[in-house]
């Protein structure tokens, strides 16, 4: 019996069984660490991805934010600028309005100036040989305007204003007692005094057509400023403008003197309109009244 018994003991260490019993079958470990892992690893990318939207999303708010702020930014300043081109236009309409009421006082002036001195612009108006496209009064008035204003400063700029020396008038036009020989005679201009070898300017804008000297007059000039209008400027000591030369108004053409028949240092001054002499002295004192009006402002 005991060697039985030793026997099976010895077996059973041997067989790493314990006697009278029977091990059930085991998973190995490795398999089972694999399997922990796999999940792991499975929950950690789950994780990792859902972690990356998470991250996409967040940016994709961040950029939306992003491109609200800069929409808002956008529509601020379109209303920026749609106010600042309102202000713009309304000032420009101020502007203009202003300008044309200054055109409108200064044609009235041109106006006056030229009734004045018996200057008609002829505008004739017909309907007939006319045409184009229709355009509303509201517009056209202000274009008639600059088209009418434009009309007069080109004439006025042809016509005899002011004196061609600041002086004395010695002589009326007219009826006159003659200063030399002291009988009835007829002046056909004004003589203003002036200091010898003083400047005398155009009173108009035109062309020299005669540079020339004789007994009566002296050294003179004769300047043809279009409009039918002449003007004659004799007695001078020297003449400064050759025949053809183009003067503007106020340009000196000449020294005062007292060449010819004279009988002190003056100047002759003569004014034609349509071949016809007139009396220079409404053109004289209009100008003397304008550059008051200039003084005052």
């Amino acid at each position: 019996m005991k060697s039985t018994l030793s026997e099976r003991q010895t077996n059973a260490d041997r067989s790493g069984k314990m006697p009278g019993f029977r091990l059930r079958a085991s998973i190995p470990v490795p398999v089972v660490l694999l399997f922990v892992l796999s999940l792991g690893t499975l929950a950690g990318i789950c994780f990792f991805v859902q972690s990356a939207r998470l991250q996409d999303q967040v940016a994709r708010l961040e950029t939306g934010d992003a491109r609200l702020a800069e929409l808002q930014t956008l529509r601020m300043s379109n209303e920026w600028l749609k106010n600042r081109v309102a202000l713009l236009q309304e000032e420009k309409a101020v502007l203009l309005d202003s300008a044309v009421e200054d055109l409108k006082k200064k044609s009235r002036i041109i106006e006056s100036i030229l009734s004045s001195v018996g200057v008609d612009i002829q505008i004739q108006v017909s309907n007939e040989n006319s045409g184009g496209p229709f355009t509303s009064s509201a517009l056209g008035t202000r274009d008639d305007l600059i088209l009418r204003a434009d009309r007069y400063l080109d004439t006025i700029q042809n016509i005899p204003l002011g004196a061609p020396v600041p002086g004395v008038l010695t002589s009326r036009f007219g009826q006159r007692i003659d200063p030399i020989n002291g009988k009835s005679a007829y002046h056909h201009g004004v003589d203003i005094r002036g200091a010898m070898g003083s400047e005398v300017n155009a009173t108009a804008a035109g062309a020299v057509i005669t540079q020339n000297y004789d007994k009566g007059s002296g050294r003179y000039v004769l300047l043809d400023h279009g409009n039918g209008f002449r003007t004659k400027y004799a007695h001078l000591k020297k003449s400064l403008v050759q025949k053809g030369d183009t003067v503007e108004r106020g340009q000196v053409i000449g020294l005062v003197g007292n060449s010819g028949r004279s009988t002190g240092p003056h100047v002759h001054y003569e004014i034609h309109y349509d071949d016809k002499i007139v009396n220079p002295t409404r053109f004289v004192r209009i100008a003397k009244y304008l550059n008051k009006g200039k003084k005052k402002k």
